[in-house]
């Protein structure tokens, strides 16, 4: 089997790579590409879009484990989809299938915060072509592209109150992580120490310290990720919420 196929998890990956940058680059087109579509469908076509997208990264983190399993790769300590951005993508299909407010509000704010900064410094440690780097990419940009096209095309607007939610729901799932994380001897969501490749994290201090410097600074991510929210309700337009109902 070649060390440069794609199922080669020996391809090295670098930050700001060529690739990384093509990648991104790919992003941005896709994403213009949906929001552009999405202006053009209707309520129903949207929502088989939405739907798709959903399915499409819950069956690509199923077949990257499918293959880990086959050529006995899959670590139990690093591979469940336990940390947040493949736990989403996983669930994909049940989180995103009818538009729901209130679930939506929490979603947004942990992918916008969480995601867009593990699409700018990847803890990525496979290269083009590898399964693993398409797996990477298609569940990060993924979630993106899917939650900024339900917040367009369905006006699912987040409420200010809706950050100390999401605080709350956050803290939950890191707290439900340690003991499995002791069981495991796992590092999901990093709790345990940082990723080996560079991260917003090194700029927080040793373990533990970064962890509560994270809790610290998570409203003000999450305030940041609100702004473009609040211009647009004040200037633009005119929020309101669906019922799942309504675009079935």
């Amino acid at each position: 089997m070649s060390n440069q196929g794609f199922f080669s998890v020996d391809i090295h990956f670098e930050s700001f790579s060529p690739t990384h940058l093509v990648t991104l680059a790919v992003f941005i087109i896709l994403l213009i590409a949906l929001i552009v579509a999405g202006k053009k469908f209707n309520d129903h076509q949207n929502l088989i879009l939405g739907r798709a997208l959903s399915v499409f990264m819950s069956v690509s983190v199923s077949i990257w484990a499918a293959l880990h399993l086959i050529y006995d790769r899959f670590n139990i300590a690093v591979d469940l989809p336990l940390s947040l951005c493949n736990l989403f993508a996983f669930l994909a299909p049940l989180l995103f299938w009818n538009p729901n407010h209130r679930r939506f509000e929490v979603i947004y704010f942990m992918v916008i915060c969480g995601t867009f900064q593990a699409i700018l410094t990847p803890d990525l440690y496979v290269g083009f072509p590898s399964y693993g780097f398409f797996k990477y990419w298609i569940v990060h940009l993924g979630l993106v592209m899917v939650v900024i096209h339900y917040l367009l095309v369905f006006k699912l607007y987040p409420r200010p109150k809706a950050m100390f939610t999401t605080f709350v729901w956050l803290n939950i799932y890191l707290l439900s992580l340690i003991p499995v994380n002791l069981w495991l001897d796992a590092n999901y969501f990093y709790m345990m120490e940082k990723p080996g490749n560079p991260s917003i994290l090194d700029y927080f201090g040793p373990w533990p310290f970064y962890i509560f410097v994270s809790e610290a600074l998570a409203f003000v991510f999450f305030a940041v990720a609100y702004v473009p929210i609040g211009i647009a309700k004040k200037f633009f337009v005119d929020p309101a919420t669906i019922s799942p109902t309504s675009t079935q």
